[in-house]
């Protein structure tokens, strides 16, 4: 009723990974999502079932709630701001997600990748670096929700580029197994960039399309059978 937002912490965390000013106010914010992390882990719930207190749990107390909004945040200031403020906003998005795991993640796996897909196509030509890290965020949040080849990670002879994304770790879970899964909503995201004129959407399609089938029962022309119509639309 009084009018305070009161997810305001959040949207000032979000101001401080997007200044550019300096290093340092970004490496505070940094170190404020560690405290504010750690305190709903300490503050997590003890499990019925055993007697213990989970050490990954961050969704009790309201933190479910405090931390979905902050990824909402966080992917709206990738939205809204311009580009030389974006680089510290993709790399909280991504410090964000490998603090919570795969199975929080993997619901907001939509609206993540609409934001990555955003970023790739809104890249201005006349700007080469602004190209290079929105596919190079694209390509790690794939990674994140659909990993990559072990081939790719561990080779020592391969050229380690913006495909090979190996400083994102994501934050293992036990019994978590969704990497190569995608959901109908996010298929349809991707395949409905296929035609963009934008070269780096459309190689950005293509390597999502390869990561998701890399490895599954699952081959391309299966994943793709239920979406003919709309591709003969599209193409």
């Amino acid at each position: 009723e009084s009018g305070v937002d009161p997810f305001v912490f959040n949207r000032s965390l979000a101001d401080s990974f997007s200044d550019n000013s300096s290093r340092h106010t970004q490496l505070a914010a940094t170190e404020v999502l560690d405290l504010f992390f750690e305190l709903f882990q300490l503050s997590s719930c003890v499990d019925s079932r055993d007697g213990t207190k989970s050490n990954t749990d961050t969704t009790s107390s309201g933190g479910e709630i405090i931390f979905e909004n902050l990824l909402s945040v966080f992917c709206e200031f990738c939205f809204s701001k311009a580009w030389n403020f974006k680089s510290g906003i993709m790399s909280a998005v991504l410090n964000l997600m490998n603090r919570m795991g795969l199975r929080w993640c993997k619901q907001y796996e939509v609206e993540v990748l609409h934001t990555a897909l955003f970023l790739v196509k809104n890249a201005p030509n006349d700007m080469s670096l602004a190209g290079k890290e929105s596919l190079k965020f694209f390509t790690q949040i794939c990674w994140f929700f659909f990993e990559g080849p072990t081939s790719w990670k561990d080779s020592k002879t391969l050229i380690h580029d913006v495909l090979c994304p190996t400083r994102v770790h994501i934050r293992s879970e036990s019994g978590e197994n969704d990497h190569a899964i995608i959901s109908e909503a996010s298929l349809t995201l991707l395949l409905s960039e296929l035609s963009s004129t934008s070269h780096l959407v459309r190689f950005a399609i293509r390597h999502a399309l390869r990561l998701i089938t890399r490895d599954t029962t699952t081959s391309l022309q299966t994943l793709l059978s239920k979406h003919t119509s709309s591709l003969k639309r599209l193409l």
